[in-house]
């Protein structure tokens, strides 16, 4: 069972690294293979050593010929010993780091520039074990083992106890739904690693060094083949860990995803250009169509009109249809109007209850009768454009109303909700619409992709609205279901006022 989980640690980290190799997979992998590397020290050593039950090598090494072939392996105890204490030593530091970088608390993140200090009493241990440096200085004298084990095992509890609280404090400040779902999977990973980890951790690599020796138990060391619950424990306690781990890392594939995503996303800009150029040139095409009806129609009127005596009913059929073309013309070019008239996006602090009211004073121009629901903390402060971000909270207000009135369902439920987050203000729009299925998902903030009328959309509003939200620094991320509805959340950086009101001012950011 224990060689299904390092193997599967082992698969999983690598494959995440090729997803996205950044500074927090950097992190996660150090932080699996520093346990695969403590875990695989401690099974050569058990096969080496023997004295296990049956139940017990079954849990380690599934079959007694893994077993042999472990205890045949020509590894001496010196080397064993210290790669026991390399991934002892490293993983409360990965941890840790782990751990930081999903905090969004103040203190932590003004100290993340210097977080490499946490390798420092890791890397004196290492050299502190170090087989030659070891035996040189604690040879003999028992008091100073003591003290060094003592040592050792303080930073690491205090090193594992400070990151599991950074990442229960991250869980339970998450306000958010999408992202706190996730994150809960990512979080029992961690903690259920480091739970297995912990268990193991109280011994000593002093042990393999001192095998044939009694010193170690002298200082009431615990044996790596002492078992703290019955096999039938160590299964169910295992099967749980597996469990965590492939909901874990099924989880941060989804987070790493997200942010790949993105990344690709910028890296095809160019595709997305020639799609929207295409889309511009049917744009024109189509226009030029509009104009040539509309000539026609002049002719026709102009031909009406040198007649003796005009037919008032077709001046007004020819009248009635150039209207109803000019409109549909001005309408399609102010939705290509929305996605480029501006070069410059001004932002300046503002509260989340005025950015819903103006958005809501936009959809109710339009949509007087329709009801959403506001709740939320509507006094956080946020940099932003009043005016854009208003703009695109209404397109989405008003996207979902459209879905849901096209759906034929009843009972409406239209909400928007504010999330207060240490360093970003949430907006969640939600609705109880048809919702959409994965492949439209991926198609919908493409420019000019629509499922509605063509006539009357060309498919820019959720472009726009992208463009809108990155223009903030934010970020974006649409959760829906066929048949159950959508939600789309927007998160804001949030904005801290200085204490000097002569420090305010206003940001203006060029795009």
């Amino acid at each position: 069972m224990l060689l299904v989980v390092l193997l599967f640690l082992a698969v999983s980290s690598v494959a995440l690294f090729f997803v996205k190799r950044d500074q927090q997979t950097i992190w996660l992998v150090g932080l699996c293979f520093s346990f695969i590397c403590m875990f695989v020290g401690i099974m050569i050593y058990l096969a080496k050593t023997g004295g296990l039950s049956p139940e017990q090598k079954m849990f380690l090494f599934f079959d007694n010929r893994i077993q042999r072939r472990l205890s045949y392996l020509i590894f001496p105890l010196r080397k064993l010993g210290y790669m026991i204490a390399i991934g002892r030593y490293l993983f409360p530091p990965f941890l840790l780091l782990v751990a930081i970088h999903y905090s969004m608390l103040p203190a932590v993140l003004r100290l993340r520039k210097r977080s490499a200090a946490v390798f420092v009493l890791p890397f004196l241990s290492l050299a502190v074990y170090y087989p030659e440096i070891f035996f040189r200085l604690v040879k003999g004298r028992f008091a100073l083992q003591t003290v060094l084990m003592k040592l050792t095992q303080g930073w690491i509890f205090l090193y594992v106890a400070l990151a599991a609280a950074l990442i229960v404090k991250e869980y339970r400040d998450m306000t958010i739904p999408y992202l706190k779902k996730q994150f809960r999977y990512i979080m029992v990973f961690i903690l259920s690693v480091t739970a297995q980890y912990v268990i193991y951790c109280t011994q000593d690599p002093l042990q393999v060094y001192q095998i044939y020796s009694t010193e170690y138990m002298r200082f009431s060391g615990r044996l790596y083949a002492n078992s703290l619950m019955s096999v039938q424990g160590w299964y169910l306690f295992t099967g749980f860990t597996l469990a965590s781990v492939v909901m874990g890392f099924w989880n941060l594939k989804n987070y790493m995803v997200i942010d790949w995503q993105e990344s690709r996303a910028d890296v095809s800009v160019r595709r997305k250009f020639d799609t929207a150029s295409m889309g511009v040139s049917v744009f024109v095409h189509s226009i030029k169509n509009q104009l040539l009806s509309n000539r026609v129609l002049c002719k026709k009127i102009r031909r009406e009109l040198e007649e003796k005596e005009p037919d008032l009913a077709k001046l007004t059929a020819y009248a009635g249809m150039l209207d109803e073309v000019n409109e549909s013309m001005l309408g399609r070019m102010e939705e290509l109007y929305k996605s480029v008239r501006q070069s410059s996006i001004f932002l300046s602090p503002v509260k989340a209850g005025r950015i819903v009211d103006t958005t809501l004073c936009l959809f109710h121009k339009k949509y007087p009768d329709a009801t959403v629901e506001v709740s939320g903390s509507l006094e956080e402060s946020l940099l932003a454009d009043e005016q854009h971000l208003s703009e695109a909270f209404y397109n989405l207000l008003t996207n979902a109303h459209e879905a849901f009135l096209m759906s034929g369902k009843t009972g409406e439920r239209l909400a928007m909700k504010i999330h207060a987050e240490r360093l970003y203000v949430g907006f969640e729009v939600c609705d109880n619409g048809p919702g959409m299925t994965r492949q439209e998902q991926r198609k919908i903030f493409d420019p000019f992709y629509t499922s509605k009328n063509t006539n009357t959309n060309w498919g820019m509003g959720l472009h726009y609205v992208r463009e809108i939200v990155r223009s903030h620094f934010g970020k974006l991320k649409l959760e829906s279901r066929p048949g159950e509805g959508s939600s789309f959340f927007v998160a804001i950086p949030r904005y801290e006022p200085r204490q000097d009101p002569g420090d305010f001012r206003t940001h203006v950011l060029k795009k």
